[in-house]
């Protein structure tokens, strides 16, 4: 009896670390010890550590999409803030006609600031709103009516501002992690104490073993379902290292 192979670099990061986390959990519920494999057990731990951090740095790259959104919120408020001036330099009151032309010297000057690179937009927004806010052309946003679209971009700006700083600070938590990499020495590891099992189960008999051996030869079986097809030169792992494949990009 022994733990059947398992090519692991063929499985996608979730379910490659699924695998691991019931192959973890398995090894401490019928205790390290017991199975004789604790010294290698205790190296495999931050291994299994270290992927799982990986993997969360990948989800908060969900933030991206927030950023996204957040400068279409932003683009939209500026056009918004842009036409509705516009509309304004056709106003019936020849007040308000005039403060919209000194505006729209404003918005001339700085352009469409929605076409810029997010962080040059993010900077312009300041700029522009500080013009507006100024004691110069406040009047005449008050005029225009301007007020409430000038405060929302400016909300919206910040908010913006802000995820671009979280999504930095993520980046400064990496700690160098590759998760190609933590992978490749998870399984490797892994593939280390299968090794150790099988060849105590052959010295010493199975009997020991068992009930670790069936419960990981189930979970073979079910995780090698959810690989995809194999190529034609693809290559069985088990206890030998696998080679690196595009599943685990």
């Amino acid at each position: 009896m022994k733990i059947n192979q398992i090519t692991l670099n063929r499985l996608r990061n979730d379910a490659n670390f699924q695998f691991h986390t019931e192959f973890k959990e398995l090894a401490e519920k019928l205790n390290p010890q017991a199975l004789k494999i604790k010294p290698q057990f205790e190296a495999y731990l931050p291994l299994y550590d270290k992927v799982d951090l990986a993997l969360k740095k990948i989800a908060k790259s969900s933030i991206t999409e927030q950023i996204q959104e957040a400068d279409k919120a932003r683009d939209n408020i500026w056009k918004g803030l842009v036409e509705t001036n516009t509309t304004a330099l056709r106003h019936f009151s020849n007040e308000v006609r005039e403060a919209a032309k000194r505006l729209k010297i404003v918005f001339d000057t700085y352009g469409n600031i929605a076409i810029k690179s997010l962080n040059e937009q993010t900077s312009a927004t300041y700029n522009i709103l500080q013009d507006l806010e100024s004691g110069k052309y406040a009047p005449d946003v008050a005029k225009v009516g301007l007020g409430e679209w000038v405060a929302e971009l400016k909300s919206l700006n910040t908010a913006f501002a802000g995820l671009m700083r979280e999504r930095v600070d993520e980046g400064s938590l990496k700690v160098d992690i590759v998760l190609k990499k933590a992978r490749l020495h998870l399984d490797e590891a892994y593939y280390s104490i299968v090794e150790r099992v099988n060849a105590l189960a052959v010295v010493e008999g199975s009997a020991g073993y068992e009930p670790f051996i069936r419960k990981m030869n189930i979970n073979v079986a079910k995780f090698s379902l959810l690989m995809p097809a194999r190529k034609k030169q693809g290559k069985k792992g088990g206890g030998k290292k696998p080679q690196q494949t595009e599943e685990q990009q």
